[in-house]
C-alpha cells in the first residue's frame, strides 16, 4: 500500500512539476527561414502563388506521403499567406517578398502555431525547428534555383 501512494504522489509531482516548466514556453511560435534570390519580385510571386507551381521547388509537395490540405487565405503583391491542415492540427503560413537591394529580393517563409497548455504539446514544439526548418530552407533553395534559371 505504501509503495501505491508513493508511485501516485509521485506521478502527481511529477505531472504538476513538468505542467509548471512547460508554462516557460511560449504557446505561439513562429518558424522562419529567409533567402535571397537575384530576380525581380514580379518573377518569384508566380511560384508562391499558384499552387499548382509548388511541386517544383515544395519539398512538401514533392513527397507525396505526406498526408496534409493547403488552402490559400489571402494573396497581395509581397504576402502569400496560407492555412496548413495535417490531420488534426491546423496553422498557417507565410511567404513574404522583400524588395531589399535592386535585382535581389528575400523571400521569408514563416509557419506561425498556436499551443495548448498541454505540457506535452509544448514540449513537442522544442522540435518543431528541426522538423520543419530542413525542408524549409531546401525548398527556398530549389526556389532560388528554378528561379534565378529561368528570369
Amino acid at each position: 500500500m505504501r509503495l501505491i501512494k508513493l508511485v501516485l504522489i509521485s506521478a502527481v509531482v511529477f505531472f504538476l512539476l513538468l505542467t509548471a516548466m512547460s508554462l516557460l514556453i511560449p504557446s505561439s511560435i513562429r518558424i522562419s527561414r529567409a533567402i535571397d534570390i537575384r530576380s525581380a519580385g514580379n518573377n518569384v510571386l508566380p511560384y508562391l502563388k499558384d499552387q499548382s507551381k509548388w511541386p517544383l521547388w515544395n519539398a512538401y509537395f514533392k513527397d507525396s506521403s505526406k498526408k496534409f490540405t493547403v488552402s490559400t487565405i489571402s494573396s497581395t503583391d509581397s504576402l502569400v499567406l496560407t492555412r496548413w491542415k495535417a490531420g488534426d492540427k491546423i496553422f498557417q503560413s507565410g511567404m513574404a517578398v522583400y524588395n531589399q537591394v535592386e535585382g535581389t529580393v528575400t523571400v521569408q517563409w514563416y509557419f506561425d502555431f498556436t499551443l495548448s497548455w498541454y505540457p506535452w504539446e509544448k514540449i513537442a514544439s522544442i522540435i518543431y525547428d528541426g522538423q520543419l526548418g530542413t525542408p524549409m530552407q531546401e525548398s527556398l533553395t530549389d526556389l532560388k534555383t528554378l528561379v534565378e534559371a529561368n528570369p
